[in-house]
């Protein structure tokens, strides 16, 4: 190898590096609250709080594209039944930290993982 060639390899071994350091340091933020927006067609079919880890929901979406059913449980979501063909939306998994989602192309139905930072003035002293 050149020496062209080595400093092209390194400076996209360090690019990588920076952009997975980024990635897992934006995503472990922490949020007091996070909640679970699900969204049919663009638009919110459903919100459910995740704050509670002992709360468990099945949630049956139907649309006029299919039918999917979700699982809340331990904070997080994941779908357990889809009637499209690929199935990819079940093998996801179970998502539960803000930024994730699972996306159902053929029903289009979207689940994104959403936290809430707490802005709000704990106390003002004078």
């Amino acid at each position: 190898m050149k020496k062209g060639d080595i400093l092209i390899v390194l400076f996209v071994a360090i690019l990588s590096i920076g952009l997975l350091i980024f990635y897992k340091v934006s995503t472990t933020q922490h949020y007091p609250h996070k909640y679970a927006a699900i969204m049919v067609d663009g638009k919110i079919y459903k919100e459910v709080s995740l704050d509670d880890v002992n709360y468990r929901e099945e949630i049956p979406i139907v649309t006029k594209y299919g039918r999917d059913v979700l699982l809340v449980e331990d904070g997080g979501v994941k779908v357990i039944y889809a009637e499209c063909p690929d199935k990819i939306c079940i093998k996801e998994g179970f998502i539960d930290k803000p930024g994730q989602s699972i996306i159902c192309l053929p029903f289009r139905i979207v689940v994104e993982i959403r936290g809430v930072k707490n802005d709000k003035v704990d106390q003002v002293v004078y």
